[in-house]
């Protein structure tokens, strides 16, 4: 009897199991597809928004002290709720009223949150803030500042002074000669920091 069944060459293309494997290859790539395309409705919350976020991260973020290495846990979080309170109304906050809650945080000793409030004032124009933080890391005042660094920071003091200079303080003028004077000397003696920080003024 003759073979019902002949192979054509369209036969040979089209086997039952290389059309499986071409099957299986196209479930695999729609899943890895499926799987690599993000699903709106699962995303995780979102942060706030940048209308009411502060307008540099670094703005709310207390640094560690020197040597990387922080003394309290959890630090600044009565400064960052009383900023996002500020925020609550979509204005900016009024400067001066944070210097006020970083001096009576000061009042009561609690440095790190005090810190965190005169920094964000400081960034925002304050010149008070801002010669309250070059007097806390300046060499000259630090033992006697009260302040949240455990170690004088001259770059710091310098940073901090050259903004209550740029906003007007006279005071903080005063102090930035006085540190570049010491700086120099340091430099003289040897004090890579302070070669370094050196050119910074120039």
């Amino acid at each position: 009897m003759e073979n019902d069944y002949e192979e054509t060459d369209s036969n040979r293309k089209w086997r039952p199991g290389l059309s499986r494997a071409l099957m299986a290859s196209v479930v695999v790539i729609t899943a890895i597809a499926i799987w690599l395309v993000p699903v709106d409705d699962k995303q995780a919350p979102q942060l706030p928004s940048l209308s009411s976020a502060p307008e540099s991260a670094e703005d709310l973020l207390l640094p560690p002290p020197p040597g990387g290495i922080a003394t309290v846990t959890n630090g600044g979080d009565r400064a960052r709720a009383f900023i996002y309170d500020l925020r609550a109304g979509g204005a900016a906050p009024d400067v001066d009223v944070v210097f006020a809650e970083a001096e009576r945080l000061q009042g009561e000793g609690n440095r790190e949150d005090a810190y965190l409030l005169y920094r964000f004032a400081a960034r925002h124009g304050q010149a008070q803030a801002a010669l309250i933080l070059g007097t806390q890391a300046d060499p000259a005042f630090h033992a006697t500042a009260s302040g949240y660094l455990p170690e004088p920071e001259p770059a710091q003091a310098y940073k901090w002074y050259s903004v209550a200079t740029t906003a007007g303080n006279e005071e903080a003028a005063v102090r930035l000669q006085d540190l570049h004077k010491r700086v120099q000397q340091n430099a003289a003696n040897g004090d890579e920091q302070a070669r370094r920080l050196l050119l910074q003024w120039q």
